[in-house]
C-alpha cells in the first residue's frame, strides 16, 4: 500500500513550519506571527510554556468519551496495521447493537459498555452522504433505551438493561438520535445521560442503582426554538462526582451528582444558548476545574462547589468540541460561522479573561486562531502537534505550543484516496462527526460513510492506510490494550492484531 503525502510545497512548508515553531518554543514572541495559509497565529504571551509536558496515558481502559482525561490519546500495545472487515484479518469480533445512538462505547478492564435507543417503529437509517440540515425529526413511536455490557474479548452480551420506555419528549436532529450522549464509569459506576429520559447509574452485574430526572432537555438552535436537535453532552466521573453539562433552552445548567447515590451536590445555571460540548476536568497545582465549551463563552468551575472561577469570549453561537489538556494548556474552540475562534489557554484563571480588541495574547491566553474552530469534532494534541478537523475532513496541524499553522489538507480528497479505496467524486465526499484518537503516534479518523484513516501523527500528512467498516458511523472509536472499538450505523467492531 503506498504511502499517500501532502503536495510537494505542502510538505515543504510542513517542514519549514516545524522547525519555526521548535525554534520560537524557547522565546517570548512579541510580533503577530502570519503563515501563508492566510490564518493568524498570535503572539506568545510572558511566562513559560513547557513543551514536552503531555502525559501519557498506557490505557487498558476508555472511561468515558474520548478516553482518559478525555484527550482521546492512548499508547501502549500496537494497534492493528489494517481494519479489514471483509477478510476479518484484525477482525477480533463484531456484534450486533440495536437500534440507533450516536453514544461511543467506553471500555473498563474486560468489559464494554454501550447505550442505543430501539423503536418500535421502522427502522431509523442514515445516508451519510447527505448534506447536513437543520430540520428536526419527531420520535412518534414507542423507544426503549437500552445499556448494555459486552465482553471484551469475545463481543458476547454480558447484560442488556431496558432504563427506559415511552415516547421522546422532544425532537432530534436529522442526522443525530435520541441517544447521542456516551456513558462514563469508574469501574464500580456505569452512568448514562439519556436525554431527557434522565440521568441513570447501575452496577457492573447491570442493577439500577439510581435514577435522576432532569426534566425536559431541550437543545436545538438558537435562532429558531422549532429546531429541536436533541442531548448531545456527555457525563464525566471525577472524583466521586458525576459532572453533567446541561445547555438547553430556557435553563442551562451545570451540575455535580454523587455517583454512589446521585444525590445532587450541586447546581450553577448558565447564561447560555444551546450548546453540545462535553465539560473537561483539568487539575493542576491541586485544583480542579470544569471547563466547559458554550455558545455565549468558554466558563471554568470550582469541581468542589460549582463556582464559576472564569470567563472566555468571544465564542461561536453552535459550540460542540470538548476542550483538552495538554503541554499545560486547555485547547478549546468553536466553528459555527461566522466566527470560529480557537483559543490556547493556561488553567487559573479569573473573572473575565477575554482578550481587549486588538490584542493577541494575554498572560492567561497563550495565543489565539481567529478561524481555526471546529464545527463538530474534538481537536487532539499529539506530541508537539495540535491537529483540528473540520466537518469536511479538512484536517490542520498546529505546532501546540506555538499555534503556528503547519499544514492544512483536506484528507478525504479524491488526490489523496488510497489504492484500496472506492473512487470518490467531489460530491460524494463524506462528512466527518467523530473525533479524532491517536496512539503511538498515529492519529486515527473515521468519516460518517465508515471510512477508517490511518495517519501519521507528525508535521506533514501521510495517510497510512484507508479502510471501511462497511456502514455509516457517527461515533468516537475507543482504545484499549492494542484492540480498536468502532460503532457503526448496525455493529460494534473490535479490531486487534
Amino acid at each position: 500500500m503506498r504511502i499517500q503525502k501532502g503536495s510537494g510545497w505542502s510538505r515543504v512548508r510542513a517542514y519549514v513550519a516545524a522547525g519555526l515553531a521548535m525554534f520560537l518554543s524557547f522565546m517570548v514572541a512579541s510580533v503577530m506571527l502570519v503563515w501563508s495559509s492566510g490564518v493568524e497565529a498570535k503572539p506568545l504571551s510572558a511566562g513559560p510554556v513547557v513543551r514536552g509536558s503531555v502525559t501519557k496515558t498506557l490505557a487498558s481502559n476508555w472511561p468515558s468519551f474520548r478516553g482518559p482525561g478525555g484527550n482521546g490519546v492512548a499508547d501502549g500495545a500496537e494497534l492493528p496495521n489494517r481494519f479489514d472487515v471483509g477478510d476479518r484479518t484484525n477482525l477480533a469480533w463484531r456484534q450486533e447493537i440495536p437500534g440507533l445512538a450516536h453514544a461511543s462505547p467506553i471500555v473498563w478492564e474486560d468489559r464494554v459498555y454501550v447505550t442505543s435507543v430501539v423503536t418500535s417503529g421502522p427502522p431509523q437509517r442514515f445516508n451519510a452522504e447527505l448534506p447536513d440540515t437543520l430540520e428536526s425529526v419527531a420520535g412518534r413511536w414507542l423507544h426503549r433505551w437500552i445499556v448494555m455490557a459486552i465482553d471484551k474479548h469475545t463481543g458476547d452480551v454480558l447484560w442488556e438493561r431496558i432504563a427506559a420506555e415511552g415516547t421522546p419528549r422532544t425532537d432530534r436532529l436529522r442526522k443525530g438520535s435520541f441517544n447521542n450522549s456516551t456513558p462514563a464509569t469508574d469501574g464500580q459506576h456505569i452512568v448514562a445521560l439519556l436525554g431527557s429520559q434522565g440521568l441513570f447509574c447501575y452496577d457492573v452485574n447491570g442493577n439500577l442503582l439510581w435514577r435522576v430526572d432532569l426534566g425536559v432537555l431541550d437543545a436545538g438552535w438558537f435562532f429558531d426554538p422549532t429546531f429541536q436537535w436533541g442531548m448531545t453532552s456527555s457525563p464525566v466521573i471525577y472524583e466521586g462526582k458525576v459532572i453533567v453539562q446541561a445547555d438547553v433552552r430556557g435553563g442551562a445548567f451545570i451540575a455535580a451528582f454523587d455517583v454512589v447515590n446521585g444525590t445532587e451536590l450541586w447546581r450553577t445555571a448558565r447564561d447560555e444558548v444551546s450548546s453540545f460540548s462535553t465539560p473537561a476536568i483539568i487539575r493542576t497545582n491541586g485544583v480542579s476545574e470544569v471547563v466547559t465549551n458554550g455558545g455565549r463563552a468558554v466558563r471554568a468551575y470550582g469541581l468542589a462547589n460549582g463556582e464559576e472561577l472564569w470567563t472566555l469570549r468571544p465564542s461561536s453561537e453552535i459550540a460542540v468540541p470538548t476542550p483538552i489538556f495538554a503541554h499545560g494548556l486547555i485547547f478549546v474552540g468553536s466553528g459555527y460561522l461566522p466566527q470560529q475562534p480557537f483559543y490556547a489557554v493556561r488553567p487559573g484563571g479569573v473573572g473575565d479573561i477575554s482578550l481587549p480588541s486588538g490584542q493577541g495574547s494575554s498572560p492567561q491566553v497563550v495565543w489565539t486562531l481567529a478561524d481555526a474552530g471546529p464545527l463538530i469534532s474534538t481537536p487532539i494534541v499529539v506530541g508537539d502537534y495540535l491537529f483540528i478537523m473540520q466537518r469536511d475532513g479538512t484536517l490542520s496541524c498546529f505546532d501546540a505550543i506555538t499555534g503556528i499553522p503547519i499544514y492544512t489538507e483536506r484528507i478525504g480528497a479524491p488526490e489523496l484516496a488510497d489504492e484500496t479505496s472506492l473512487p470518490r467524486t467531489e460530491e460524494s465526499l463524506a462528512t466527518y462527526t467523530a473525533s479524532p484518537v491517536a496512539s503511538n503516534g498515529k492519529l486515527y479518523v473515521v468519516s460518517d460513510l465508515g471510512d477508517i484513516h490511518v495517519i501519521d501523527a507528525g508535521p506533514f500528512l501521510e495517510i497510512l492506510g484507508t479502510y471501511s467498516v462497511g456502514e455509516s458511523v457517527f461515533s468516537t472509536p475507543a482504545i484499549s490494550d492494542g484492540m480498536f472499538l468502532v460503532r457503526g450505523l448496525d455493529h460494534l467492531f473490535a479490531f486487534s492484531r
